[in-house]
């Protein structure tokens, strides 16, 4: 039977431990001792293990953490490259939308119908903001989504071109005769009184304005915008108590679709039963009739099937000068409060 040892744990024995020097010195061995020792090679082989196994984990994460430094910088890099493509493509878009913007007017200049004229003044804006978090999948999607715009586009300005092109080539002569053309030379002028609803700037009153006023120097030359016959030149108030508020006026009629009107002239070069050219001289700008300052009141009438006439915008038939608003004025076809034009000028 094991015997009890001073510490209270139970004796198993002793163990001789001879020295160098030919001592012997005795170990008892108790359960007391047995545990420590058993618990002390355990932890030393845990520690031993936990180094096995462990430092291979240690050198897959440092190789991984190098691995993701130089996949981020790569990102990075490509991310950029993303941001490069995407501000040109938008740049290229915006060259897009500005030919379609400019061959709607062309269309809605000759009268073109759908499905020409759809979709004028659109804008289909695919790529917003690129993240450095862009995954694959997003880049499929963004490379579909650019594809289909770009084939959306294209198509729709190859539609347009081919509508305009058939219609001239229907009528020759309708190059010559549609307004198409800014009434003054150069770009020294503003516009002060746009088409559409707006403030008479004379007497304060919310009315239609069935052209535009363009502001300019006093004396300054105002051309044809079209070939035609002169159907008026003279003062407003002979056609009518409505025209006083023009001034001095030139009437001009292109073939049988067209009218334009030229307000507030200061002079008129041109003659009744007189023909234009596109480009030619017909009068000064000036400031008679209601007006607060030199300007030129420029309109032009669309014929109807029944043979009156509606007002159009103006700018839509002025392709030799950009408008800041190209794409609205392309966009709003606002028809415009009834007219009742004098005989004088449908003549």
């Amino acid at each position: 039977m094991p015997e009890s040892s001073a510490d209270g744990s139970v004796r198993l024995g002793s163990v001789q431990i001879h020295g160098p020097k030919g001592r012997v010195r005795y170990l008892e061995v108790t359960t007391a001792r047995l545990q420590l020792g058993l618990a002390a090679s355990i932890l030393v082989c845990a520690l031993v293990v936990n180094a096995v196994l462990v430092a291979p984990t240690v050198a897959r994460s440092q190789f991984s953490r190098a691995e993701q430094v130089e996949v981020f910088e790569e990102h990075r890099r490509l991310a950029a490259r993303f941001e490069a493509l995407a501000e040109r493509y938008s740049e290229v878009r915006q060259l897009a939308s500005e030919l379609d913007s400019r061959l709607c007017k062309i269309v809605l200049a000759y009268g073109v119908g759908a499905p020409a004229n759809e979709g004028c003044g659109e804008a289909v804006e695919v790529l917003e903001e690129p993240a450095l978090t862009l995954r694959q999948g997003q880049v499929v999607l963004i490379e579909s989504g650019v594809e289909e715009d770009v084939e959306r586009v294209t198509g729709r300005i190859e539609g347009r071109l081919q509508a305009a092109l058939e219609v001239e080539q229907a009528d020759p002569d309708l190059v010559e005769l549609t307004p198409s053309a800014v009434p003054l030379r150069g770009d020294d002028f503003v516009l002060v009184a746009p088409f559409g609803q707006t403030r008479n700037r004379v007497t304060g009153d919310d009315e239609f304005h069935h052209g535009i006023d363009l502001a300019a120097s006093a004396g300054a030359p105002v051309l044809a915008t079209a070939a035609g016959r002169v159907t008026y030149a003279g003062r407003g108030a002979a056609l009518g108590r409505a025209w006083i508020r023009y001034g001095r006026i030139v009437g001009i009629r292109h073939g049988d679709r067209f009218i334009t009107l030229f307000g507030h002239l200061e002079t008129t070069e041109v003659r009744a039963g007189e023909a234009v050219s596109r480009g030619q001289r017909i009068g000064t700008v000036g400031a008679t009739g209601w007006s607060v300052e030199p300007n030129l009141h420029y309109r032009v009438l669309r014929r109807r099937v029944d043979g009156g006439y509606d007002a159009v915008d103006p700018r839509i038939h002025i392709l030799d000068y950009r408008w800041n608003e190209e794409r609205f004025i392309a966009s709003d076809r606002t028809p415009a409060d009834p007219l009742t034009l004098p005989a004088t000028l449908r003549r």
